[in-house]
């Protein structure tokens, strides 16, 4: 009883947050483009499901959704990588998305370092031509500035996560019998820092996410019933201030984002289904739709819808190696087609196998 009524006030205090900062967050006049990489989805099996991942976020990529999701993870060393072309052509693409990092049990506990990073690599810097009258010096200095000097540019993000899962026996007396209800919980500290040219801008945000996990099979003794997964998190809790050498400081506002999932086993096939919605707050707000379908665990195949865009995926699990590949199509934010791959490693089982 102990466990329930603790698993409980955290579910609420979670939930009271989450419903004081999403006003805050919908009624915000700050900065529009803040720091806007970060809006860059992560995760290459996340943005093949349309990024409906805030009730999902078990793999490597999940903290990005909800830092509730890497309390799921195994008790293991996972080692992880993506990259992703950005805005073009997948040989010649404008920008380069990359990502690294690693999830470590301890003890209940996981903790996880990640870091991301958004370059363009021809960023060159052009000559200011409104105050030249000439057109022969304007189309001198045009010649030139295609050999002129690049522009040093990146955006960084450093998240520093903790998460652990508490499971809760809820007690249904009447019928003589206790269901098992999974409760992860996670934070996310974010360290931000931005660079162009000779300014540049740092910042340190605060993230936290909530899951409630239940299979129904438990509760109607029918196999045949999914398991339920209602997610949330809110991410630049209390807002999260940039400031720049510029001396002109951006704030990121609060945003919310939930979600809920329903996995279906269809034993018979050997397969999984994977359903899930997610709704966004950011800016006017926005629906994420996604399907994964998992053959022996093994294979899987994933169709998305990302704010109106189509996304697909599939994904082969090794056992000691994961492998997920996304695709997303062309459309007025994204400029060009996105081909993404990401590949994380279980260490422990890597190690057994060698």
């Amino acid at each position: 009883m102990k466990q329930l009524l603790s698993g409980v006030v955290v579910w609420r205090v979670f939930a009271k947050g989450l419903l004081c900062l999403l006003p805050l967050a919908l009624r915000a006049q700050e900065e529009r483009y803040a720091a806007a990489f970060l809006e860059v989805p992560l995760g290459a099996r996340a943005l093949g499901m349309g990024t409906a991942f805030t009730a999902i976020a078990d793999d490597a990529w999940g903290f990005f959704w909800n830092p509730a999701g890497t309390g799921l993870l195994a008790e293991e060393i996972v080692l992880s990588g993506m990259y992703s072309s950005q805005y073009g052509s997948l040989t010649d693409p404008l920008a380069h998305f990359f990502h690294t990092g690693a999830v470590f049990p301890l003890s209940r506990l996981r903790i996880a370092a990640n870091w991301i990073r958004l370059t363009v690599p021809d960023l060159r810097r052009y000559p200011d031509l409104t105050r030249v009258l000439s057109p022969q010096e304007r189309e001198e200095l045009v010649r030139r500035a295609g050999t002129g000097e690049f522009i040093p540019n990146a955006d960084d993000a450093i998240w520093f996560t903790v998460a652990q899962l508490f499971v809760v026996p809820v007690d249904f007396g009447w019928m003589r019998f206790t269901v098992p209800v999974e409760i992860p919980v996670g934070v996310n500290l974010r360290l931000i820092h931005e660079r162009i040219a000779e300014h540049s801008a740092s910042g340190i945000g605060v993230e936290v996410g909530a899951m409630v996990r239940l299979n129904l099979k438990d509760i109607t003794f029918d196999e045949r019933w999914p398991r339920l997964v209602l997610g949330a998190s809110v991410r630049d809790v209390g807002g999260t201030r940039l400031l720049w050498t510029t001396q002109r400081p951006h704030r990121i506002p609060p945003s919310g984002r939930w979600g809920i999932a329903l996995t279906q086993p269809l034993e018979m096939w050997h397969l999984e289904l994977t359903a899930a919605y997610d709704r966004e707050s950011r800016y006017e707000g926005s629906s994420h739709f996604g399907i994964e379908v998992l053959y022996r665990r093994s294979f899987a195949l994933r169709l998305g819808w990302h704010d109106r865009v189509l996304t697909l995926g599939a994904g082969v699990d090794a056992g000691f190696l994961i492998a997920d590949y996304a695709f997303m199509t062309d459309s007025e934010a994204q400029l060009g087609n996105i081909h993404r791959v990401g590949v994380s490693i279980r260490v422990q089982r890597l190690l057994r196998q060698l």
